[in-house]
């Protein structure tokens, strides 16, 4: 309801949008840094971990802060800063934000599945399996790991964009290129010969299969979410003469920016399906094919986002990467990426 008012929105746009974590559910850092210390001091130096410290203090928050008749601080309690900058716990029934984007985050409110999760009696992949029907979005999982990343990387709050001037989509977003860059705590990989255990303390080199996995999975979930963030928009992705529209700062519409990256995504999907032939690819592309950009095409938009998001689970799987070998050239090409934020000593 903050949100609501702050931003204008109505409230059949907050249903649609990003659901933060429940503070209710939510254990903390601490608790994950008990048996993963080496991946909670690895998240220490990100930016996501630092956003607690710099976020409300930077120029960009500023901004965005005097247009909403906002405080730089109240960000860290504002419900739409909060449900993507930060984490939020409940001491004693009220809410207090105590991290930037934490392990929660990503893994989900842990409150329900931690003990899953520590469930040293079940095999390694009973118990992910068992935390991940309690709620864990588990790295085993390209998916589950990955949804969230697009949730908050691909915004889907048209006023906070067009009438605050926050960015439309974080700039240059990749999963593998961060997944092997800043957010990389890949501790637990499986090494030839060798237990997990044996090698708990030493980052670990993702495996080549799990690259093409994050990278393919990434393309349809990109997608998805960008068409999503198009379903809730009021403003048409291009004029009555098909040309993009422009705010008056210059730049173009929250509908535009994600209507042009809905059309790049597709031409990527294109051309590595020219090389892998994939079938879920096909199937996007069959949606895409038959996408109406216009004004008042939301429930198109939404049906086309949820529909590439089920192909993105068929996809994972049914495959395990070592079969599209043919996009090692391209995944070559990507850089791992650290944001300034990053600390390195």
């Amino acid at each position: 309801m903050v949100a609501a008012v702050i931003l204008g929105s109505a409230t059949v746009l907050c249903a649609q949008q990003r659901v933060p974590l429940d503070p209710l559910h939510t254990v903390g850092v601490e608790s994950c840094a008990e048996c993963h210390e080496e991946v909670v001091e690895t998240w220490e130096r990100s930016a996501h971990a630092r956003s607690y410290e710099y976020l409300a203090k930077s120029e960009a928050a500023a901004k965005i802060a005097e247009i909403l008749g906002m405080s730089p601080a109240s960000i860290m309690n504002n419900a739409s800063c909060v449900r993507c900058h930060y984490t939020q716990e409940a001491f004693s029934g009220v809410s207090q934000t105590t991290a930037g984007v934490s392990c929660e985050s990503c893994h989900g409110s842990a409150d329900q599945w931690i003990d899953q999760h520590n469930r040293k009696s079940l095999a390694p992949r009973e118990r992910a399996d068992v935390a991940m029907s309690h709620g864990m979005n588990h790295p085993c999982s390209i998916v589950l790991v990955s949804q969230d990343c697009y949730e908050c990387h691909v915004i889907d709050d048209e006023q906070l964009v067009n009438k605050a001037g926050h960015p439309a989509l974080s700039e240059g977003f990749e999963i593998l290129s961060w997944y092997s860059g800043e957010t990389r705590h890949n501790f637990l990989v499986q090494k030839p010969g060798r237990s997990v255990k044996s090698n708990s303390d030493q980052l670990q080199s993702l495996p080549r299969e799990r690259q093409r996995m994050l990278y393919l999975t990434g393309k349809l979930l990109h997608l998805s979410q960008s068409l999503k963030a198009m379903s809730i928009a009021h403003d048409p992705p291009v004029d009555r003469d098909g040309k993009f529209i422009k705010l008056p700062n210059g730049k173009y519409t929250f509908a535009v920016q994600h209507s042009i990256q809905v059309r790049k995504l597709l031409d990527e999907i294109r051309s590595l399906q020219a090389i892998l032939g994939i079938p879920e690819f096909s199937k996007a592309l069959a949606i895409g094919s038959g996408l109406i950009f216009s004004t008042g095409q939301q429930r198109q938009f939404a049906e086309a986002s949820d529909r590439i998001r089920s192909l993105a689970r068929e996809f994972c799987d049914k495959n395990d990467g070592s079969q599209f070998a043919g996009i090692d050239p391209i995944i070559a090409k990507l850089k791992p990426r650290f944001s300034s934020a990053v600390v390195t000593n």
